[in-house]
């Protein structure tokens, strides 16, 4: 009936999905509550989804609030990306809640393969350079710990291009990487792939030898945060893994990260994964000339806190250009800390790390000065793009974004093809 309240009691559908005018993609979960000035009417079960149609000739309110929505009476129905994002992690967090985590086995790491000598490397892996991220950072003009000089770097027009040719590369590396993603391949064969195409390239990988790591790629499965080791544990069904790519090519670097799966993903994990990307997609939308650093952190830290996902802290963007990692420190978190107003030329990226379990605590996988995981095994999800900031806003180095979810539908459909379903369940 029309100017109705309704509570969603029990969801029967195998996923929830209400179909809006306009809006498309809001799962429904137990206890949320909305208002039509119109009535709905059930559609034909699609591809084992309940689709129903709103009969109703209002468009969402941008400006309204999940309480506002939660107690219209009005006419129309007022539902948009907030409320979305709170229903995707009612029903993410609840099949979560379900499934017994437990901490992703580490394999056997393996010398990485040889880099032409003809492919220059970046000055950060180079004699008398750091071997170990306890002894920090390399050193140079813009580092994060100088403290006789907080400026951040202005690109020049010629750095700029060389920038948008590094970002351009890691981009299509951090695909072929994702195509290589699937139950059974090791996360060493993936980081191979990548390897072996960076340097086709004449461009070096540049996490090989930085700070000591070991190998071309950050592969983090799992309930691994950042920085996993690329070995030989086959990944199973399911498995969902972070691929960080950064390259080095004429004397600049790219970096950007992805989340892909392994075969068919549970639904908690693909909840957790789309809203991370909105996450950062939410940070780079309010990047510009003149804004707050602080800015990133207050629209990431929103997203999260209404899918009541935890943020990471620790995870933080930074500075890109000839050093891999600089001025100024992004922070994903609401802060107080002023690192200044963004200004054109200036490139840093951002990269939050969002985790299942909203209190999680993390640890260092042993004595391994690299390997983050959480502590309770709860699963986390990471995206990044390098950005640049423009006269008149922002554009992203290294997009655009791989589509993770077509390439998993891809790698199912070709197991399908072949005739291996259970490879793919």
């Amino acid at each position: 009936p029309a100017s109705k309240k309704f509570r969603i009691v029990r969801v029967v559908a195998q996923c929830g999905t209400f179909k809006m005018p306009a809006i498309c993609g809001h799962t429904c979960a137990p206890g949320l509550t909305f208002a039509t000035g119109g009535s709905l009417q059930r559609a034909p079960k699609e591809h084992g989804i309940h689709r129903f149609g709103a009969v109703s000739s209002a468009l969402p309110d941008p400006a309204a609030s999940v309480e506002g929505i939660a107690g219209h009476q009005g006419d129309g129905l007022r539902l948009q990306s907030r409320l979305s994002l709170v229903a995707l992690a009612a029903a993410g967090m609840a099949t979560a809640k379900r499934v017994k985590r437990q901490h992703v086995k580490q394999g056997r790491v393996s010398p990485a393969p040889p880099v032409p000598g003809s492919i220059p490397r970046p000055w950060e892996v180079g004699p008398g350079q750091k071997t170990s991220p306890v002894e920090g950072f390399p050193d140079h003009k813009y580092s994060i710990f100088r403290t006789d000089d907080t400026s951040i770097e202005i690109k020049s027009a010629d750095d700029i291009q060389r920038m948008r040719a590094a970002g351009a590369l890691a981009r299509e590396a951090l695909e072929v990487g994702g195509r290589a993603v699937a139950p059974g391949v090791t996360t060493r064969e993936v980081d191979e792939a990548v390897h072996n195409f960076v340097v086709s390239r004449g461009a070096y990988p540049s996490p090989l030898g930085y700070l000591g790591y070991p190998r071309a790629t950050c592969t983090s499965v799992n309930d691994v945060m950042f920085h996993g080791y690329p070995d030989d544990r086959p990944l199973e069904a399911s498995d969902i893994v972070n691929l960080d790519v950064t390259v080095y090519l004429d004397g600049f670097h790219g970096d950007t990260s992805s989340m892909f799966f392994a075969g068919r993903p549970r639904k908690s994990a693909y909840l957790l994964c789309e809203v991370a990307e909105r996450a950062r997609d939410a940070g780079i939308a309010v990047c510009g000339p003149g804004v707050d650093f602080r800015e990133i952190g207050k629209a990431i830290q929103g997203v999260a806190d209404e899918a009541n996902y935890n943020n990471f802290p620790m995870a933080h963007g930074h500075g890109i250009g000839s050093y891999f990692h600089g001025r100024p420190q992004v922070e994903h978190v609401r802060s107080t800390k002023d690192v200044g107003l963004m200004r054109p030329g200036m490139t840093f990226t951002i990269e939050p790390v969002l985790i299942e379990q909203k209190n999680a605590e993390w640890e260092m996988l042993g004595d391994d000065p690299w390997i983050v995981r959480a502590r309770s095994a709860a699963w986390s999800a990471q995206f990044e793009h390098t950005i640049l900031i423009t006269d008149t806003g922002h554009q992203v180095l290294t997009g655009p974004s791989v589509d993770y979810k077509a390439l998993a539908k891809e790698s199912l459909q070709a197991v399908a093809n072949s005739g291996d379903e259970g490879s793919a369940k």
